[in-house]
């Protein structure tokens, strides 16, 4: 009998290393994807301080940010299992970019999004709070390749060739009417009130017939913000948490208690003029604020469809509020 039991130990034990060592392998191996899983909340009131504003009232505003990784086998496995985890192809979900670019990259739009928030914000409040657009391009970053080295942070592009640029947006534009992928392109820039002009050969990104020049691209803006505002962001990056940033500043200046004791959930990217624009992993969003106890939650209008299914599909019983604009939300919350 005691044979037995050992031999049955053995082959256990002998299954469980196996197990194991089959786990460390599919986590050492790369797939082309990304996975989006529920992050974290962040408590307005303690991440948002305007100067002069108004105490804090009963209940608690969040912003939501979701976790994004590369995802090695077992993680891609996992995905198949857990609903609450979603795969997307790495190269969609980051435009190209590795990693560490992609985190750098969502950093400088999580530093837009907060001026965005202080305009619309303490526009929402009736305070002259505004915006000054600088034409050209604003070098928000260098990717590996033939631009790095050549083009820096803070350059602004005003000129590809001999085409001008007005706007960032056009560089794509000029780019794709004008030059060849492994063209030669000069390039005019102002940098630090100098002018000059730097040639950079252009490339192909992928998923983009368009040539490229290997950098991140942003409006050169001036923000007009008259009551100064400290957003302590911890770290997270990308551009939704913008509307609640505005939600929480137009509190703070106001005095109106938005909460009204609840605790109230929102996710959305907020241009200074506020208009409420879609994001990403709304699912896990919805997810990530149920935990944290939200019974309210605003989303954009485009991301409320999927927003709704996913709380019935859980079994959440939390109320979905659709907005596109600052006011929309405003008036959602003042009203529910």
């Amino acid at each position: 009998m005691a044979v037995k039991t050992r031999r049955w130990v053995r082959r256990v034990v002998a299954a469980m290393v196996v197990l194991i060592a089959v786990g460390v392998a599919l986590w050492f191996m790369p797939t082309p994807y990304v996975v989006v899983a529920p992050g974290i909340t962040g408590d307005l009131k303690q991440m948002v301080q305007v100067q002069g504003g108004h105490p804090p009232g009963p209940g608690r505003m969040l912003m939501v940010a979701v976790t994004l990784a590369r995802a090695n086998e077992l993680v891609y496995l996992a995905a198949h299992i857990d609903p609450a985890l979603e795969l997307l192809p790495a190269q969609e979900a980051t435009g190209g970019l590795n990693m560490q670019q992609y985190e750098q990259y969502n950093l400088n739009l999580m530093q837009q999004s907060q001026l965005a928030a202080e305009v619309a914000g303490e526009r929402l409040a009736g305070l002259d709070a505004r915006m000054v657009t600088t034409p050209g391009a604003l070098v928000a970053g260098v990717l590996q390749g033939p631009a790095k080295g050549v083009l820096k942070p803070g350059d602004r592009i005003v000129q590809l060739g001999p085409y001008t640029v007005k706007s960032y947006d056009q560089v794509r534009t000029v780019l794709a009417d004008h030059f060849k992928v492994g063209q030669i392109v000069p390039i005019t820039v102002v940098r630090n009130r100098e002018t000059l002009v730097l040639p950079v050969k252009t490339i192909h990104l992928a998923n983009d017939p368009a040539p490229a020049i290997g950098v991140l691209i942003s409006p050169d803006v001036n923000f007009i913000i008259p009551r100064k505002v400290t957003i302590q962001a911890n770290g997270i990056g990308g551009p939704s948490a913008g509307m609640m940033f505005a939600l929480e500043i137009y509190e703070q200046i106001t005095g109106k208690n938005l909460a009204r004791g609840r605790v109230v959930a929102g996710t959305g990217e907020i241009t200074a003029s506020g208009q409420v624009e879609a994001i990403g992993g709304i699912a896990q969003k919805v997810i990530t604020v149920h935990q944290a106890g939200a019974t309210v939650f605003l989303c954009p209008t485009a991301n409320y469809a999927k927003a709704k299914a996913t709380a019935a599909r859980f079994g959440y019983h939390m109320q979905i509020y659709p907005v596109s604009t600052l006011q929309e939300a405003l008036a959602d919350l003042e009203r529910g």
